[in-house]
């Protein structure tokens, strides 16, 4: 969804734009099926998708709707400006009474009747009967709302304007022990209570929610990355060209062609992965099997992400004691091709990337550089810091972290980079003076960070705990 009606489509294969109809800018999509899709937007605009085109419905407002969610193809709801709140039971769309005159950005529900919307300094809920005012906590706006994976009606998040990040919940999370002194390269997961962080000698933990456990890797080498599509379908890279499969029961090795130590991973879907690492390397697989890629570059590679099958980023350098610098990669879905940067300081390699969409990346490497492209060029950023980071990632374009030497957390709020509050132990941001190597996160109240001597840093979106 996007501007001048752009819609998108991910057959499982490849993007490709669909018609929706409208100019009108498009800022929400929900649906119950394949064959049941709304998207609102601009000037009151909705259009239904019955699986073979969209065609637009009348919702009897002109006013700009912004987000919509419904518990099924008869109970939906769509949210706006002025308190706006309207209902579709299968057949029409009509208004509802939200009991506010304020701008409501967001809906979500965990089924019909526990529906919440969040606004500009409001917070709504509805027992399937009434919309009632819930104390937040807060006076910020707030620009959306969602369930931690839906699963219960007292786990509920909500973000919004500053990076505001609120937490509805009955249980705190608290520090968690990794059980090993190994350094921890990569973590990622499907939810909060499915994560994985992998490291030296073959290390594997699991996080099931509640601890940490170790898993079964048959490798000793040393493994850099993880990503997943799924609690049943992750990959891990590492040294010699190691790359292990988790299908849901156990990991195996897959032939990738490679001996070359792969250190970043990342895909669009299980059919669409690929691998980075030293030398230039980048390998592919579309499902069936692994196969190289030229790169055009020999340096290397250390980190790999995108926003669609046609847009990947890959960054990296050369070794900082033998003339150094930093190479931007990106691949358009049939080539990769060297990208130009304005920040010609950038001596060292590049160590991490991460963007929310393709006109929105970071990367981050040595000597705390920290660049951003726009869907133009590539610019330097002030990190604030001079030691070298190592990982990004956010849950959005305002909440941005990166992580690095010496126990260094930064934060991105949408306006600037800052360093987090030092901790009680008068080290790094992190309250650690441990390297820290990865990051990940469910959400920005949940989010780990992994690195040397074991280490796993917990943020619950108040401080970071170890």
């Amino acid at each position: 969804m996007g501007e001048w009606g752009t819609i998108v489509h991910y057959d499982g294969r490849d993007w490709s734009i669909m018609s929706s109809g409208t100019p009108d800018t498009l800022n929400g999509v929900w649906g119950s099926s394949a064959t049941d899709v709304f998207a609102v937007g601009d000037s009151g605009t909705i259009l239904h998708y019955d699986g073979s085109a969209w065609s637009p419905m009348s919702g009897g407002t002109s006013i700009s709707l912004q987000g919509i969610w419904g518990s099924s193809s008869t109970d939906v709801f769509a949210v706006g400006p002025g308190g706006t709140i309207l209902h579709y039971d299968g057949r029409d769309w009509s208004s509802m009474s939200s009991g506010t005159t304020n701008w409501l950005g967001g809906v979500w529900g965990r089924s019909a009747t526990d529906v919440w919307a969040v606004g500009t300094v409001v917070t709504l809920h509805y027992d399937g009967r009434i919309w009632s005012s819930v104390n937040s906590g807060t006076t910020d706006s707030i620009n959306g709302v969602w369930g931690v994976w839906g699963t219960t009606a007292t786990d509920v998040f909500a973000v919004g304007y500053s990076g505001t990040i609120l937490h509805r919940e009955d249980n705190d999370w608290g520090s968690k022990s990794s059980g090993t002194t190994n350094w921890l390269f990569g973590i990622w997961g499907s939810s909060a209570g499915d994560v994985f962080a992998v490291g030296d000698s073959g290390t594997i933990l699991h996080y099931d929610g509640r601890i940490w456990s170790p898993m079964i890797s048959g490798t000793a080498r040393s493994l850099q990355g993880v990503w997943g599509t799924s609690a049943t379908d992750v990959f891990a890279v590492g040294d010699s060209g190691a790359i292990l499969h988790y299908g849901g029961r156990a990991w195996s090795t897959m032939i990738i062609g490679t001996t070359m130590p792969l250190h970043g991973i990342w895909g669009i879907s299980a059919t669409d992965v690929f691998a980075v690492g030293d030398s230039g390397a980048i390998a592919h697989r579309d499902g069936r099997a692994w196969s190289t890629m030229n790169s055009g570059t020999t340096m290397s590679l250390q980190g790999v992400w995108g926003s669609s099958a046609t847009d990947v980023f890959a960054v990296g350098g050369g070794d900082p004691f033998r003339g150094g610098g930093s190479t931007i990669l990106h691949y358009d879905g049939r080539a990769w091709s060297t990208m130009s940067t304005m920040s010609p300081d950038t001596t060292g390699p590049l160590q991490g990337i991460w963007g929310s969409s393709a006109t929105d990346v970071w990367a981050v490497g040595a000597g705390g550089a920290i660049l951003h492209y726009d869907g133009g060029i590539w610019r330097p950023v002030s990190s604030g810091t001079k030691l070298s980071l190592q990982g990004v990632w956010g849950s959005s374009a305002t909440d941005v972290w990166a992580v690095g030497n010496g126990g260094t957390i930064v934060h991105y709020d949408g306006r600037a980079w800052s360093a987090m509050s030092t901790g009680p132990w008068g080290a790094g941001s992190s309250g650690t003076g441990r390297s820290l190597s990865g990051i990940w996160g469910s959400s920005a109240t949940d989010v780990f960070v992994v690195g040397v001597g074991g280490a796993v840093v917990h943020y619950d979106g108040r401080a970071w705990t170890h």
